[in-house]
């Protein structure tokens, strides 16, 4: 059962300035793909990327622990605007108050999106405890918040939209695609 209705769920996403993400069944769908001894994949959707930049244009930092290790995950966030990628952290609450101290944060004003047991100590931690829609079941009756989305299909994404919305920002994100885009001339509908 949620914890928090989507007005309070809104009103907590005005004042979060750091989101700390899981990958393994949140940034992924789970799946763990092995080619040889020494070459594992993990499919990454484009959106929670894009919710990456999104994030950096209304000033909250993300962040990406995770209590495995891997080259993939390494590779992929070394493409994308993180504050910090955390591999083989089992004490993600360490973790995120570390992260807290740095910025001068209190738990207030922290979300974690998970899936799994792993997470659950750190989403009672934090202000906003947000679990993704195939999540575990403790983890879903813990959540404050639960995605429409799966694991891997975008439930970053979603979240950072959510922000967006609650600070009703999306003309500053709209600006900042317009600007980093180069202008396209209109075309004249009647041109032959």
């Amino acid at each position: 059962m949620l914890r928090l209705t989507k007005q309070e769920y809104e009103e907590r996403l005005r004042e979060l300035r750091l989101l700390i993400t899981d990958v393994d069944g949140v940034l992924t769908d789970g799946s763990i793909m092995y080619a040889g001894a020494e070459c594992e994949a993990k499919v990454f959707h484009v959106r929670d990327g894009s919710a990456m930049y999104i994030a950096s244009v209304i000033d909250l930092h993300v962040a990406v622990v995770t209590a495995r290790e891997s080259a993939a995950v390494a590779r992929r966030f070394s493409e994308l605007p993180v504050l910090e990628l955390r591999q083989g952290a089992f004490d993600k609450v360490g973790v995120c108050m570390e992260l807290q101290s740095q910025l001068g944060l209190e738990a207030e004003r922290v979300a974690f999106l998970g899936d799994d047991l792993v997470d659950l100590a750190v989403m009672r931690h934090v202000g906003v405890g947000i679990a993704v829609a195939d999540a575990h079941p403790r983890i879903l009756e813990a959540a404050d918040w639960v995605t429409g989305t799966t694991g891997g299909r975008g439930a970053l994404r979603e979240v950072v939209d959510d922000i967006v919305s609650a600070r009703d920002l999306w003309d500053s994100v709209l600006q900042d695609y317009l600007r980093r885009q180069s202008v396209v001339p209109a075309v004249d509908a009647d041109a032959p």
